[in-house]
């Protein structure tokens, strides 16, 4: 007789991915509302605007990926250094320590990719906490083009031109809040183009291409591996199951 989950700790623990893919969706709703949380709390401005959902989502990546992490040192390293300068850009508003902390969190999400792509494509079974990490490898690739964003609109600004609300014409913004970044990567990825940002040099032209094409040929490529994990999964079953041929029942257990 087995024991009913009694605790949120069991699910995180049987579902690690679902605690990454949660966060990923709270980054997700979050982050078109940077602007307003600006507005409201005066050091988070710009760039550091979008900090508390990174905090959130550097702490779900780590969580999620050290049961399965061969190398758990990395993971602590990476996530140690990106929360540190998350700190510190959040307190000092200086151009090096913003880049420093986009270009570590980039490089930690990158690490999370991997370690979440290996599990998954290497999975011999298709179970819920599978289906949360391909999800989670797909929504991962907006908030890492989000980033890519960020960073480039730092060292090169007016990349990007926005239409505020409540205007008609789109004017390049320097260091606009990340919020509208992460909103326009994935607004790319999901080939969706409301126009209202737009990348106003050729490097950011040529990355929202490559990342609207990446997208699509990801869900392709992990539609077809899930799908045919399950099918050899089901093939595998079935060839485990004796059947009486006379009646092509399943014989009961004594």
């Amino acid at each position: 007789m087995t024991k009913p989950r009694s605790s949120l700790a069991e699910l995180f623990r049987e579902y690690p991915f679902g605690i990454l893919l949660a966060a990923l969706f709270l980054i997700i709703i979050g982050a078109p509302m940077t602007s307003q949380l600006g507005r409201h709390i005066p050091f988070l401005r710009a760039e550091v605007a979008i900090s508390p959902f990174v905090l959130i989502l550097t702490l779900a990546a780590a969580r999620a990926i050290a049961p399965v992490a061969k190398n758990r040192a990395t993971a602590i390293v990476l996530g140690g250094f990106v929360l540190a300068f998350l700190s510190l850009s959040t307190i000092f508003h200086h151009q090096i320590i913003t880049a420093l902390h986009l270009l570590g969190q980039i490089v930690f999400v990158v690490y999370v990719i991997a370690v979440t792509t290996r599990v998954v494509f290497r999975a011999p079974v298709v179970d819920g906490n599978i289906l949360c990490g391909a999800a989670s490898i797909y929504l991962l690739i907006g908030v890492l083009a989000g980033f890519l964003y960020s960073l480039i609109d730092l060292l090169l600004p007016g990349s990007f031109a926005i239409i505020p609300p409540g205007t008609t014409s789109a004017s390049p913004i320097e260091h606009p809040d990340a919020g509208w970044l992460i909103y326009f990567s994935f607004t790319t990825l999901t080939t969706v183009g409301f126009g209202d940002v737009l990348p106003a040099n050729e490097v950011t032209r040529s990355l929202a291409v490559l990342e609207a094409v990446v997208g699509q040929i990801l869900l392709v490529v992990m539609m077809a591996r899930l799908v045919g994990l399950h099918v050899a999964q089901v093939s595998s079953h079935k060839a485990h199951t004796p059947v009486r041929f006379e009646t092509g029942e399943t014989p009961k257990k004594t």
